[in-house]
């Protein structure tokens, strides 16, 4: 390893990203370490300037901060926050499910994330229980945000062609269209999982997964898990709805994980919502 590039000396591969490798690395100068994103695609430098771009503009306590974006030598570079733990999937691998209360707390911290994205118009498109780092007392980093696109940015795929990960995919993305309500969809994925230790959608194939998914066709979380709240089933069932103006959005749940019994008056009025509703007009 011990590769330098612009001052950071790379020290450990930590795996694949959205368009990248990463790898752990380390600024003398600063004496900081910091994981950094690497692209030799050179085909998809446009998705990762625009990843660049979101990110760099974003201030949350429960996002992975940008430090720098630098092109050298024709390789593009993306110097990110670096965060020590296991992924949430790592976590449910190698532990089984989460309990309740727990489950609760981290999908409310990923509901404020998402309640921040959507307020500025950004999408996150591949929300997923491999891109949420999980820190000491139970708070999370949401990571990756390669997928992200800013409401009133160009499309950087055709219309109609998918982006996202399959198994995490809403309805609507299968056909090529995604909204904050696909991120709501990916929501219901993640409390799903971190209760049961499953995906809802396990089709043998991706074809078959997505037959599942836009059918919203999924075994009931209370047979996976039989000591489940009706509250945390009704939340499931309510965000893994077919039709996105039907899902709750990501403020309404960080409304109800702080107060479950919102749930059953789930109907206010979001201003988030109104705002995306008026932007489609």
């Amino acid at each position: 390893m011990n590769q330098t590039i612009r001052g950071y000396t790379l020290t450990r591969w930590l795996g694949s990203g959205g368009m990248g490798e990463v790898y752990q690395a380390h600024q003398a100068t600063t004496n900081r370490t910091v994981a950094i994103k690497l692209l030799r695609q050179l085909e998809q430098a446009e998705r990762f300037r625009n990843e660049a771009s979101v990110q760099a503009s974003l201030r949350h306590p429960h996002m992975t901060l940008l430090y720098e974006f630098f092109v050298e030598e024709g390789l593009s570079c993306l110097v990110m926050e670096y965060v020590e733990g296991p992924t949430v999937e790592q976590f449910l691998q190698r532990n089984g499910p989460l309990p309740e209360a727990t489950a609760w707390k981290l999908l409310g911290q990923v509901a404020s994330a998402l309640t921040y994205l959507h307020e500025r118009g950004i999408v996150h498109r591949d929300l997923k229980a491999s891109n949420i780092k999980l820190l000491p007392h139970q708070n999370i980093k949401l990571l990756d945000f390669g997928l992200a696109r800013l409401a009133n940015s160009p499309r950087l795929t055709r219309q109609g062609h998918v982006v996202g990960t399959a198994s995490s995919m809403a309805p609507e993305q299968f056909r090529g269209e995604s909204s904050s309500a696909s991120d709501c969809w990916a929501l219901g994925i993640l409390l799903y999982e971190m209760l049961t230790g499953y995906s809802p959608f396990g089709g043998s194939t991706e074809s078959e997964t997505g037959r599942l998914i836009q059918k919203a066709d999924y075994i009931s979380p209370i047979k996976l898990n039989a000591s489940l709240s009706a509250t945390s089933v009704r939340l499931i069932n309510k965000l893994l709805t077919v039709s996105p103006e039907r899902r709750l959005t990501a403020y309404q749940v960080l409304e109800i994980s702080q107060d479950p019994d919102r749930l059953g008056t789930a109907d206010w009025v979001d201003p988030i919502r109104k705002w995306w509703d008026k932007i489609k007009r």
